[in-house]
């Protein structure tokens, strides 16, 4: 690439500055969607790979043999991809696994045991503070030995060697003591009535690391601890990563690891065979996960995870924009250099050879790629924020290597100018002399190849519009669909007790049941055990088959309040001492290795068709439990699970939530300072932790909310630079029907006549694009569909709103060249002939 071919090139860029804006707006687009996805697979990818030695650790996963349904697995064009990382496996171990682990296997050089705590009271002075899942944990003594978490305070072998020692980041320093130093204070848990003395500060773990816990605890703190250790193998409660030992040959490892779990837990498995004699499973298996790809694995109870299913879909989505804009920079060249066809011809007949020609062309790329890269760049920095919450990402610039962004950044300038460059040099390269000269006419290129590309374009726009449409259309129907219960403006509060203090909730239960009643703005309250998605399953033989039920814990009036009609029997009733009362089961009330109730329950329909409907106030062997009523179906998950059996029982455990209604119409952060104030009074300021039941509902579709927004951002990105191509297109049409249109024009046509004749091609390619995405997109939205247990019926409508939009977009995108054309004077279109 000689400086002459650059300067040429710099002088044509200048000169058609319509045609240069234009593919740089494209390539530029393209170009920060492809950054903007490298630098979320270059973050997920880093996810706990900062660790020392991260190659020698590994998450310790088994077969799960407690899971009560199969697991659904999403369906995906990329589900072939993923299989192992979507395994459902147990990564819960026994406490007494690590032990025996490196007991039995010189090769392992640690393990590290982790409990995470999930709704922890913290109590610093007089102060009090609700933590969310995740944010303390108990862990070994060689937890900061083992990963690389640095110390800002404290010896990384004594912080964690004291049973009343603890561990607290910056931020939560912060957060409970200020700008004090907290080493040597105290923390308190209230609930769990255990005091800690703070021995050291840790730095905020990165926000790429898998654990995000802010307050590490002595394993052997937990009151439970000795507990554990007696229940052996009957009781899976921690995360365990072990690290191996230098030169260990992880296959034949994990092999020994394998037959070591197949005799570890055949006890175990022997006794459950016992209890469930159509367990198909013979054994459990251990497997080892690379802990830096265990965050690709939807283990529950770990704290990240991604979907390699979006990574690889968000790299495709990349692939297939950048595609097109390069597809657009060919048409949108060939059109722009048909006017330059008598200078390549011109060029050649002194001397010009082919090499020379296509250099100069390709320099044009390859700087019109630089400066659409780097606007790229500017893009993605912009836009950033908005990628981020996009994808629920934390992605931060400082994380990536300059020299490494640097690389990447030439390497897309490079492959851009090669994709987007050759086919246009090489086609302008090879114009014979002869036939441009010849009369001193501009040479007409067939368009038949841009045709193709066009239609490969808007194939690909009407797939994304239909899917779009499709997303958008099963996302409105999950959000405004009946649930079966009232779940607007109810409030869910946490109960700030542990279930240890039954006197203190017992007593605030009491009092916000007064407090409601008597509160204009209120209009009820009820208390149960659970949220939304979060119930207890309970085995039971029905019919000769183990399945799971619901277990959901309720105050007397918990049907009434949330308007679940009773269809059968009767509802409960605090008059009535038997409906909390616990009943003594007789043998032939109950069915062997079955879980029993005990108690009155009320059932929903779905598991009173299982029972066969059987009479209301008997005990029924398959439950343990005196029916007294059948309640209608309504939903306890969102809509991608079906309704599943279900009962409800008197709560004699300690609420977990208090359910308040407020009143329509009323103003709701109004009431909510009231019921702050109130609850402020009644617990001596105790956490006020709350949300509502409807944004719960709509928290649950959140992943495929955001898969949503993406494809109708990559949507609109891709019409957006399709419509640059048929831009394109049309102008190839255009100047080479130029003498047609003026004699047309001298004979009479009208530029209504002239706009139709023109753009007839047009109406065809969307006709034929609109043709072959049909069948392509509705393979894909039934597949994404299948995902929900209730889903809309894909229409023809949407179809028919796809292939208008397309038709509307490629008539603006030609319009103006055609418009153009059909009202030049045709004398200067005959004469320019």
């Amino acid at each position: 690439m000689t400086f002459l071919n650059v300067k040429l090139a710099i002088r044509n860029l200048s000169r058609n500055k319509l045609y240069t804006f234009i593919n740089i707006s494209g390539l530029s687009i393209a170009c920060a969607f492809c950054i903007l996805t490298y630098w979320y697979v270059k973050n997920e990818q880093s996810f706990d790979a900062f660790h020392h030695d991260q190659n020698r650790l590994f998450r310790i996963e088994q077969t799960n043999l407690f899971n009560p349904e199969p697991v659904k697995k999403e369906k995906s064009f990329f589900s072939f991809l993923t299989k192992e990382d979507e395994q459902k496996n147990l990564i819960q171990t026994p406490v007494i696994l690590a032990g025996d682990l490196k007991g039995s296997f010189p090769q392992v050089e640690n393990a590290v045991r982790i409990k995470t705590l999930s709704d922890i009271v913290i109590r610093v002075d007089n102060e009090s503070f609700r933590e969310k899942d995740g944010t303390a944990a108990y862990a070994d003594a060689d937890f900061f030995k083992v990963f690389n978490y640095p110390l800002l305070s404290g010896n990384v072998n004594q912080v964690l060697s004291g049973k009343n020692q603890i561990v607290i980041t910056e931020r939560a320093a912060k957060k409970y003591y200020g700008y004090s130093s907290p080493i040597g204070r105290r923390l308190e848990f209230p609930n769990d009535k255990m005091i800690f003395t703070i021995a050291g500060i840790a730095k905020d773990f990165p926000s790429n690391s898998s654990f995000q816990f802010d307050i590490i605890i002595p394993r052997t703190a937990d009151p439970d601890y000795n507990e554990y250790i007696k229940q052996g193998t009957n009781t899976f409660s921690d995360l365990l990563i072990v690290k191996l030992k230098h030169g260990v040959d992880v296959n034949k490892f994990h092999t020994a690891l394998n037959l070591f779990g197949q005799s570890y837990y055949q006890k175990l498995v022997k006794s459950m065979r016992q209890d469930n004699p159509k367990l198909k499973q013979q054994g459990i298996d251990i497997y080892m996960r690379p802990f830096a790809e265990a965050h690709y694995n939807q283990g529950e109870g770990w704290g990240h995870y991604t979907s390699l299913k979006n990574v690889y879909q968000f790299i495709c989505l990349s692939v297939i924009i950048l595609i097109i804009a390069s597809l657009n920079y060919i048409l949108l060249t060939l059109t722009s250099t048909i006017s330059r066809s008598q200078d390549v011809g011109v060029r050649k007949t002194i001397g010009a050879n082919r090499k020379e020609i296509i250099l100069q062309y390709y320099a044009e790329t390859q700087i019109l790629a630089a400066i659409a890269v780097f606007a790229g760049l500017v893009l993605s920095v912009t836009c950033l924020p908005l990628f981020n919450n996009l994808t629920g990402s934390d992605i931060h610039l400082q994380n990536i290597a300059p020299d490494e962004l640097v690389l990447s950044l030439i390497g897309l300038a490079f492959m851009l100018g090669i994709i987007a460059g050759i086919y246009p040099a090489m086609a302008m390269s090879g114009l014979k002399p002869l036939n441009i000269m010849r009369g001193f006419a501009t040479y007409r290129i067939n368009p038949v190849m841009s045709k193709v590309l066009v239609i490969m374009q808007f194939t690909i726009c009407v797939v994304l519009i239909i899917t779009t449409l499709v997303i958008g259309k099963q996302m409105k129907f999950v959000n405004t669909a009946q649930m079966g219960f009232d779940k607007d403006q109810v409030v869910l509060i946490r109960n700030p007790y542990g279930w240890a203090d039954r006197q203190k909730i017992r007593s605030l239960k009491e009092l916000l049941y007064h407090y409601v009643a008597t509160e204009p703005v209120l209009q009820n309250i009820t208390a149960t055990g659970f949220n939304f998605s979060a119930y207890n399953n309970n085995g039971h033989i029905v019919n000769g088959k183990q399945i799971f039920v619901q277990e959901l814990q309720v105050d007397f009036n918990y049907l009434s309040f949330n308007k679940i009609p009773i269809i059968k029997g009767r509802n409960f009733s605090s008059a009535t001492p038997a409906d909390s009362a616990k009943i003594k089961l007789s043998a032939t009330q109950q069915i062997p290795k079955s879980s029993t109730v005990g108690r009155a329950i009320i059932i929903n329909e779905t598991l009173y068709n299982m029972l066969g409907k059987p009479k209301m106030d008997e005990i029924n062997p398959e439950m343990g439990a005196l029916i007294i009523g059948v309640c209608k179906d309504y939903h306890t998950d969102d809509l991608t699970k079906k309704i599943g059996p279900a009962y409800h029982r008197i709560s004699t455990y300690a609420p977990d939530y208090f359910w308040i209604k407020i009143k329509a119409g009323k103003n709701i952060p109004d009431a909510m300072d009231k019921i702050r104030i109130n609850w402020n009074k009644l617990t001596g300021n105790s956490p006020f932790t709350y949300t509502f039941m409807d944004e719960d509902v709509k928290k649950s579709y959140d992943v495929y909310l955001r898969w949503m927004d993406t494809i109708s951002l990559s949507c609109v990105i891709a019409i957006l630079i399709s419509c640059l191509g048929l831009f394109g297109l049309s102008a190839i049409t255009t100047i080479n029907r130029m003498k047609e249109i003026g004699i047309r024009k001298i004979l009479g046509a009208s530029v209504t006549n002239l706009f139709v004749l023109i753009n007839r091609s047009t109406f065809a390619l969307a006709l034929c694009a609109f043709v072959i995405a049909t069948p392509i997109a509705l393979y894909l939205v039934n597949e994404w569909l299948d995902n929900f247990a209730y889903r809309i019926k894909v229409d023809w409508s949407l179809f028919a709103w796809a292939g208008i939009a397309t038709t509307i977009t490629a008539v603006i995108a030609v319009s103006y060249h055609t418009i153009k054309a059909a009202i030049t004077n045709p004398v200067k279109s005959l004469r320019n002939e």
